[in-house]
């Protein structure tokens, strides 16, 4: 295998490791001992295998399965982040800019400013 392998291996699982460390977090906060036991076990297996691959540890099956799993839950992760950065952009584009430029173009002074502030910033619940 590859040195470059090696270590996106080895990155990946270390990675895998800490999203399970945040899931720990986060069952600890919710008191759910079940979940606790799952991830821990999870963070523990996946550092053990990032702890062991180099370059002259030999893959097996069971690993591979693991980086396989561990590669589908970062795709996850990334295309969740990719998505929220996305409505994050949307939003920006389609309302706060906007606004923004309305304020810039049509406010004549700073008293204008902070009506048209108060009245286009305003979140409604819907």
């Amino acid at each position: 295998m590859d040195k470059k392998y090696i270590t996106l291996f080895k990155e990946l699982a270390q990675t895998t490791a800490a999203s399970a460390e945040t899931v720990m977090d986060y069952d600890r906060e919710k008191g759910d001992q079940k979940g606790l036991d799952t991830a821990t076990i999870m963070r523990d297996d996946y550092q053990a295998l990032a702890d062991k691959l180099d370059e002259e540890y030999q893959i097996n099956k069971t690993d591979i399965a693991k980086l396989l799993v561990g590669a589908m839950i970062m795709t996850n992760q990334l295309q969740d982040r990719i998505n929220n950065l996305k409505k994050a952009v949307t939003g920006y584009q389609t309302d706060v800019i906007p606004k923004l430029q309305k304020i810039v173009d049509e406010a004549k002074n700073d008293e204008e400013v902070t009506k048209m502030a108060n009245e286009l910033f305003i979140i409604e619940d819907k």
